[in-house]
């Protein structure tokens, strides 16, 4: 059995049949493997808020409300795709909601998590949007918008995104000097994040330290898991269908 596994940047959409096989090979997997997992956001494409659940997106909640069910504890972490996600669906799902920077402890070490996004300092358009949309005022008025134009809101919002070129690859991956400063505040010398959809191990030597940044893959080609138990420590794992 794995002691626990880490995934994130699934971007679940009812019209992406390729990923939700994936995603239900993935639990089928968890069902028999997995001692505990984490989602660290983005587990769908985009969420424009509780009042729009129907069959499809229930279908996820009860899947993970299995493993729940199980013994297997679920812990959620928002995304910047679906950080709309609310108590309804915490409760449909069964999972345990964890703030945007949380520690556990592995073995005998204490690693933090994160989604990512906050650590992409360069991208000033995006950390300018995660400043107001984080905000409860904005996620209430928001939220008590129509659903039909927060879905065109959204929609809109995301065309931009898609068809602006302006950023470079720079911009949208973290940056080291962030990390650093993050992980040593923290004390912690294991980061595990996703967002950049760049899976790997980054090490960063501070002084006497060797820091190590985990980062988790997106789900869209040959996803990837974060897996650990004590005698392996953390190692990457294919998701196969």
């Amino acid at each position: 059995m794995i002691d626990t596994v880490f995934i994130s940047d699934i971007h679940l959409h009812p019209d992406d049949l390729l990923i939700q096989a994936r995603f239900n090979a993935f639990i089928e997997w968890a069902r028999r493997s997995v001692k505990e997992l984490y989602i660290l956001g983005d587990l769908f494409h985009v969420w424009v808020g509780d009042d729009d659940i129907n069959e499809w997106s229930a279908g996820i909640a009860d899947q993970i409300k299995q493993l729940v069910s199980q013994g297997i504890p679920v812990y959620y972490m928002h995304g910047n795709r679906d950080f709309l996600l609310g108590k309804r669906y915490a409760s449909l799902a069964g999972w345990t909601e964890l703030p945007q920077r949380h520690l556990i402890e592995l073995g005998k070490e204490k690693i933090l998590l994160a989604h990512g996004d906050q650590y992409c300092t360069k991208d000033i358009k995006h950390q300018r949007f995660r400043k107001i949309t984080r905000n409860s005022v904005f996620k209430t008025l928001f939220l008590s918008f129509p659903l039909k134009y927060r879905k065109k809101l959204i929609n809109e919002v995301r065309d931009r995104s898609i068809h602006d070129t302006s950023k470079t690859i720079e911009e949208m991956d973290v940056v080291a000097e962030t990390i650093i400063h993050e992980m040593l505040q923290f004390n912690i010398q294991t980061m595990i994040h996703g967002h950049t959809h760049k899976p790997g191990l980054t090490t960063y030597p501070v002084n006497d330290l060797e820091l190590k940044r985990y980062v988790l893959s997106d789900w869209d080609d040959t996803p990837q898991v974060l897996c650990y138990n004590n005698t392996k420590g953390l190692y990457y794992n294919q998701v196969r269908i």
